[in-house]
């Protein structure tokens, strides 16, 4: 029996074009304090990161040489996987069973240059951040097709660099995690951006590193990339921490595990599967560039 059920994306029409544009959530800032409460007052299930054995994953892929930069990882709702370049507006489909790189395509005309750190999909838009906020705004391509987009800012205000999207369906918004933000902070920043354009941006999320050395952890954690779980919670790699956090809607840590080096030497993306399988993705930092996932232990029955 399945530990976990699937979040159903919620599909929205939008007509795309490429342009500036105010788009998803406006360009409202929002101050910086506790966070938004759980959709209709769910209570938040015991961490899920516990259930998952770093030391034994259920499969590994390297990834060919155009993923050399590979960053972002999303799953569609009906189960494909998608990847993207650092520093390209291209979007890879990869196989997460078999690690098979099939179509690609580009934001085009012509070849996107950004510094792309994020890929979500809200049923049947596609999402990528760059860097700096700029939220690219798409559909799927055909292989080796280019796509026209829409551009809009997260209304970060430059004092967020980003590094991590995903698309949280109960509270209907992206999730924007912050690498760095400025001034400099002693937490983990999660910036939420509603999807629809007139509601107001909730407050920002904020997890303190501090409650890292209760895991073992350094208290340091500068997120890469972030996935919402079946259960409401975000977990957040960090590519240079070599970590994974799980925090709940408040902010508070509920799980956090170092990662070796030599099974992950740069992770920057994380999805996960509708059956529970976790996916991490690896630049390439010395070895190859790879995909590796990991199966859920079987919960413990209650007492």
């Amino acid at each position: 029996m399945r530990i976990f059920t699937l979040i159903a994306a919620m599909a929205m029409a939008c007509e795309v074009g490429p342009g500036p544009d105010r788009g998803v959530g406006g360009a409202t800032s929002a101050p910086p304090v506790a966070s938004p409460a759980p959709a209709g007052g769910r209570a938040v299930a015991p961490a899920l990161l516990d259930r998952y054995d770093f030391e034994e994953r259920l499969r590994r892929f390297d990834l060919p040489g155009r993923l050399d930069e590979v960053s972002g990882l999303a799953f569609t709702p009906d189960g494909r996987l998608f990847a993207h370049d650092d520093e390209r507006g291209r979007v890879h489909e990869i196989d997460p069973v078999t690690g098979e790189v099939g179509k690609r395509f580009d934001l085009g005309p012509g070849e996107l240059q950004d510094d792309f750190e994020g890929i979500a999909v809200v049923g049947e838009r596609f999402f990528l951040i760059s860097s700096t906020g700029r939220l690219y705004e798409f559909r799927e391509g055909a292989d080796r097709e280019n796509v026209e987009y829409r551009v809009t800012d997260a209304g970060l205000g430059g004092r967020c660099e980003v590094e991590g999207l995903d698309y949280d369906a109960d509270l209907d918004a992206l999730l924007v995690a912050c690498k760095v933000t400025i001034p400099e902070s002693d937490d983990i920043v999660v910036h939420v951006v509603p999807m629809a354009p007139d509601v107001e941006r909730p407050p920002v999320v904020r997890a303190r590193k501090a409650e890292l050395a209760a895991f073992g952890l350094p208290t340091a954690f500068d997120p890469s990339g972030i996935t919402v779980t079946p259960v409401g919670t975000w977990m957040l790699v960090s590519g240079r921490h070599e970590a994974i956090v799980e925090i709940d809607r408040k902010g508070s840590v509920l799980a956090a595990v170092a990662l070796r080096k030599g099974r992950h030497p740069q992770p920057e993306g994380i999805a996960l599967g509708d059956d529970g399988t976790l996916y991490i993705s690896d630049e390439k930092n010395g070895q190859e560039a790879r995909l590796t996932a990991y199966a859920p232990r079987a919960a413990e029955p209650a007492r």
